[in-house]
C-alpha cells in the first residue's frame, strides 16, 4: 500500500509540474502579445497625432481661400481671373455659351 500511495503522490507531483510548465508557457505568450499590442498602440497613437497635425495644416491652408457670395465650394471663381489667365478651354466654352444663346 505504501508503494502504491507513494506512486500516486509522485504521479500527482509530476502532473502539477507539467501543468505549471504549460501555464508558464501560456503566460509568456500572453506577455509577448501584450508587448506587441503595446507597440501597435504606440504606432497608432503616433499616426493619429501625425494625421491630426496634417489635418490642422490643411485646414489652415484651405482657410486662406475665400469664396465669393453664392459660390459653391469646389467651383473656380472665374470672375476674378483675367482673360489672359483663363485656360483656352474655359475661353472657348465662354465664347460658345455666348454665341449659342444669341438671337438672330
Amino acid at each position: 500500500e505504501m508503494a502504491a500511495s507513494s506512486n500516486e503522490v509522485t504521479q500527482a507531483i509530476e502532473n502539477i509540474a507539467s501543468v505549471s510548465e504549460q501555464n508558464s508557457a501560456a503566460i509568456e505568450e500572453v506577455s509577448a502579445s501584450a508587448e506587441e499590442m503595446s507597440a501597435q498602440v504606440e504606432e497608432v497613437t503616433a499616426s493619429a497625432q501625425s494625421l491630426s497635425e496634417m489635418a490642422q495644416n490643411l485646414q489652415e491652408v484651405v482657410a486662406q481661400f475665400k469664396l465669393s457670395a453664392g459660390q459653391n465650394a469646389g467651383q473656380p471663381n472665374n470672375q476674378r481671373l483675367s482673360g489672359a489667365v483663363r485656360s483656352p478651354v474655359a475661353q472657348t466654352a465662354k465664347y460658345r455659351a455666348n454665341n449659342v444663346f444669341v438671337k438672330n
